[in-house]
């Protein structure tokens, strides 16, 4: 693994499972020092337990993000922690439940939003203040699939990820003049266990064999796509989204 990301602070929300905890063992295997934040401390200090195990320098942050000044103390103190200010972030977390259009209640409709479209505005909002004082950053938002194409019984989560995808595009407007860039990455079929709970295994081969590369993602995959665009390689790629599903939003899957 290269060192590209050295001496760099990194945090990464809803970083204790799936695609999020990927991310934050990736980045930190790059160099990075990783803050992961979540809000289930049962998941989130055995997660970075192994990752320090693993000789990962990784630190774990219980936050809500859809709290404001949750989020804005949150942010002093990793600094603070860890010395410098942050200068990679990505906004990963996530609470969804799957609804159809007469379904969908206020209490539900208010939580998807909560956490993932405030959950990515206040962590950005957070960051950008430390990373205008050194004159550069990465923020990478991961969106969906979801963002470019209709599921059914998926109101909420098609609307959320959609607008991800246009706050990605004014948060870069209003931040690159300052050295930040700001990207999003549209994931489609992970293997993870929030989307293997959801489907039984023939409903997984089924779509699967629908998708072009005819198999479903690894969140290692997804990992190496923001590491990419955290690094210096990825300097002139701002206000971006970039499909990482293996073609199947070009088959219209």
């Amino acid at each position: 693994m290269s060192a590209r990301l050295q001496h760099r602070i990194a945090v990464v929300t809803g970083a204790a499972r799936g695609i999020g905890r990927s991310i934050a063992e990736r980045l930190a295997a790059e160099g990075a020092r990783v803050a992961c934040l979540d809000i289930r401390a049962d998941l989130l200090e055995p997660a970075v337990g192994e990752m320090r195990k693993g000789g990962l320098d990784a630190h774990a942050y219980l936050v809500d993000v859809g709290k404001r000044d949750e989020v804005h103390a949150a942010m002093q103190r990793i600094e603070a922690d860890l010395g410098d200010p942050v200068s990679i972030l990505v906004n990963n977390a996530l609470w969804v439940r799957y609804q159809a259009i007469e379904d969908i209640d206020e209490a539900t409709l208010d939580r998807i939003f909560a956490v993932g479209l405030k959950g990515y505005i206040w962590p950005t909002q957070a960051a950008a203040v430390q990373m205008k004082r050194h004159g550069s950053g990465a923020v990478i938002n991961i969106s969906s699939q979801a963002a470019l194409v209709a599921f059914e019984k998926a109101i909420g989560y098609c609307s959320l990820k959609a607008a991800v995808g246009g706050f990605t595009r004014a948060a870069a407007m209003d931040l690159g003049p300052h050295g930040i860039r700001v990207n999003a990455i549209a994931p489609g079929m992970i293997e993870t266990p929030a989307s293997l709970g959801k489907f039984d295994q023939a409903s997984l081969l089924a779509r699967a064999r629908v998708i072009p590369s005819r198999r479903m993602g690894q969140p290692s995959e997804i990992a190496s796509v923001v590491a990419f665009l955290a690094s210096d390689e990825a300097s002139y790629i701002n206000g971006a989204m970039l499909t990482a599903d293996g073609g199947a939003t070009i088959a219209g899957t």
